[in-house]
């Protein structure tokens, strides 16, 4: 019915014209007098709306005159050299303070204690070179020279060659791939120590090779390392560790500006498990600060993984982790960390919130003040199965990200709930300088 009528109409229409075009050829009616119908109107073939490319923009530092002693570690530059075209200097050096105490409750026959956490000490103090050759590879030698013994050595001495425009290898001694934590330079955390749950689970700088494809959509990366950690450079032996990952960058408008979006997603096996160590840290034969808990091994994690997001707009980032470790204890964690510029290139407000948790008695190992890190040294640690901690600070910017003062205060809390309830919590306050080129 609905097409019915418009076509009798239509049909009636051109009926009526005909008639009257019959009358004008027989002369009964004037043609002047006739109203014509209008002429169809003008075919304009659509054409599809021009989406606008999305383009983001580098921050970029403003001239200043520390440019020319920073410039100062540039020692060799000459792009037209075919064999080397920059040979430069890096450098990286953390001074931290922290101050502060931790508070155990009692515990059946046990009574609450403190511990202090202050103290001062250079944290980082890194130094090495970057080459540039062959027009396609990156060559870093960096060598660590703070901490105790066990931490001082080879931090990183890797090559990265750039094959073809989509395939690249790395090698040498670095870092797997495993959360956002591996994939920033150190240099430009804005935190004043590395997170609870990558210190924990996450293997540290060792002998490996890694192979990278990028896709029109996504990148693939798949390595073997060792599982054997040395400060300087340790041995291939054993079955070592399988590290894949897959990651994607998408750019999206946010209001008038454009956000960088980077997803990925890690899993790490390590064959050795139970026979190698690759996290680096040794607890055995050690106690907790909370409890005196004897810790008489080293966890083994045989499977590995993280996926998260890092999002970043002209004022602000965000990074979001989950990881997970699975061994003879399993032990989860999440990291959600934020930057805001209050004062674009001088006051940047920071914070994280970090939380970590296991149904195993004492998976959880933390050293909160100025370690943060259970391989650095034999700062005190504190044992549990479940962890918070919530840190906001402020970083005031001297230069770049190249010279920066932090401050800020920590809380954390270590529950016990699984072992003998040895909970503890602690505010830090916590203060530092890097200086980096």
């Amino acid at each position: 019915m609905k097409l019915i009528l418009p076509s009798l109409l239509l049909f009636s229409a051109a009926f009526s014209h005909g008639n009257q075009l019959l009358d004008i050829l027989e002369g009964k009616v004037d043609a002047n007098s006739v109203n014509l119908p209008p002429p169809p109107p003008e075919f304009v073939p659509e054409v599809e709306e021009e989406v606008e490319n999305i383009i983001f923009l580098e921050p970029e530092w403003a001239a200043s005159p520390p440019d020319i002693i920073w410039s100062r570690a540039v020692l060799y530059n000459n792009s037209a050299n075919p064999w080397v075209q920059q040979v430069a200097l890096m450098g990286h050096f953390d001074f931290q303070a922290s101050m502060g105490n931790a508070e155990t409750e009692a515990s059946g026959m046990t009574p609450a204690r403190n511990t202090e956490l202050d103290g001062t000490r250079t944290r980082r103090a890194r130094l090495g070179a970057r080459i540039r050759a062959f027009n396609n590879t990156e060559i870093e030698a960096v060598g660590e020279f703070a901490g105790d013994a066990a931490y001082r050595g080879i931090e990183r001495l890797k090559a990265h060659t750039e094959l073809t425009d989509t395939a690249a290898v790395t090698y040498g001694k670095f870092t797997p791939n495993f959360g956002n934590e591996t994939r920033t330079d150190e240099r430009l955390s804005p935190f004043p120590h590395g997170t609870m749950i990558g210190s924990l689970i996450a293997p540290a700088s060792t002998l490996g090779i890694s192979l990278r494809h990028t896709g029109q959509k996504y990148n693939y990366d798949v390595g073997w390392f060792s599982s054997d950690y040395d400060p300087d450079f340790g041995s291939l032996g054993g079955a070592g560790m399988m590290n894949f990952s897959v990651s994607r960058t998408i750019y999206e408008k946010v209001g008038k500006g454009v956000a960088r979006v980077n997803w990925h997603a890690d899993y790490i096996h390590n064959f050795d498990a139970g026979s190698s160590n690759p996290q680096g840290y040794n607890l055995v034969g050690r106690t907790s600060a909370n409890g005196n808990q004897l810790i008489v091994q080293n966890p083994a994690y045989r499977h590995l993984f993280s996926i998260g997001v890092k999002t970043e707009t002209e004022l602000s980032t965000f990074t979001g982790d989950f990881q997970l470790g699975k061994g003879d204890s399993t032990v989860w964690g999440m990291t959600l960390g934020a930057t805001h510029w209050l004062i674009p290139g001088t006051l940047n407000l920071v914070g994280r919130y970090q939380y970590a948790g296991s149904n195993d008695a004492l998976a959880i190992a933390a050293t909160p003040g100025n370690s943060g890190n259970l391989r650095y040294d034999n700062s005190p640690f504190f044992a549990g199965d479940t962890y918070h901690s919530l840190y906001l600070g402020a970083n005031l910017h001297l230069y770049k990200d190249e010279f920066v003062i932090r401050n800020g205060l920590e809380y954390f809390l270590l529950q016990d709930d699984a072992g003998n309830s040895f909970n503890t919590d602690s505010f830090i306050w916590h203060s530092g300088a890097t200086l980096s080129f």
